[in-house]
């Protein structure tokens, strides 16, 4: 117990110091907005990250740090374990994502930008592991993921095919998240308009598609 209070008392000081001296600060617009043109489960990646922490809560860290390297592709993926996740939880638990660029590291969890050094004081990274676009692509599986994401753009949703189809299966569980703010309705809304969402034009193309499948299926 003694141990987890002086860990805490630690990482306030310093993060207090970092806020401070400018070392740590909150993601800002601009770097917001280079998310905008990589889309996931068609969303924006701009929009997983600042508004839909809900369906990709901080314990989906590797989740939202893989959806920011797609992202930005001078990005290095980092996986490690980090010592307050280690003290809190226990090494099982210890894991941790996120991305650095350069001198700096950008937390999904916090969405803050750290310098490299702070960053690594603060939560003492161990077995880590990272990898460039090119190193992570080496993978069959994994570059295929990739591919699926960069195919995936604003003119590929706009027409009929499997990306528009995805569509269905995102949009109306964003949609009902109420609670999300003006801020996220009106992007999100003008987002729609961009790429002509219909729900119910998408829903007659999968009915459409479906009883071909069938009559295919019966000759």
């Amino acid at each position: 117990m003694l141990r987890k209070y002086l860990e805490d008392y630690r990482m306030k000081l310093l993060i207090e110091k970092g806020v401070l001296d400018g070392s740590i600060v909150p993601f800002d617009e601009e770097f917001y907005n280079r998310l905008k043109g990589t889309i996931i489960s068609g969303i924006p990646v701009y929009f997983w990250i600042k508004y839909l922490k809900p369906t990709l809560p901080p314990g989906k860290c590797y989740d939202r740090s893989l959806y920011m390297f797609f992202a930005l592709k001078d990005a290095i993926l980092v996986r490690g374990n980090i010592k307050p996740l280690a003290i809190k939880y226990g090494e099982e638990d210890a894991g941790h994502g996120w991305i650095e660029m350069g001198d700096y590291v950008y937390d999904p969890t916090t969405l803050h930008r750290y310098t490299k050094k702070v960053y690594y004081k603060i939560n003492k990274p161990y077995d880590v592991s990272k990898c460039s676009l090119d190193e992570y692509c080496e993978n069959d599986i994994r570059r295929e993921t990739y591919e699926d994401v960069e195919s995936t753009t604003i003119d590929a949703l706009r027409q009929d095919g499997l990306p528009r189809i995805k569509l269905s299966m995102t949009i109306p569980f964003v949609q009902a998240m109420t609670s999300l703010g003006d801020d996220f309705n009106r992007e999100f809304n003008e987002y729609l308009e961009s790429i002509n969402y219909d729900y119910q034009e998408i829903s007659d193309s999968i009915d459409r598609r479906l009883n071909e499948t069938i009559k295919k299926s019966c000759n």
